[in-house]
């Protein structure tokens, strides 16, 4: 099974995103750009939905590591 991670710091879009795809694909989701880096090394996911404002880390910066 092909693995998404979701990463956004609003805990109702992670919630809704997880539960529109978890009957096809294992989600993983994170609140922020380091936990979104630990996943991504632990799990290597297929593809990354991520928000670009974030406190902390911006999306584009976590993409650019």
């Amino acid at each position: 099974m092909q693995t998404i991670l979701i990463v956004d710091d609003d805990k109702s879009i992670r919630y809704s995103l997880k539960r529109m795809l978890e009957e096809s694909f294992s989600v993983l989701t994170s609140q922020n750009g380091e936990e979104a880096l630990n996943q991504v090394q632990k799990n290597s996911p297929d593809l990354i939905i991520m928000d670009i404002k974030m406190p902390g880390q911006s999306g584009i910066e976590v993409l650019k590591e």
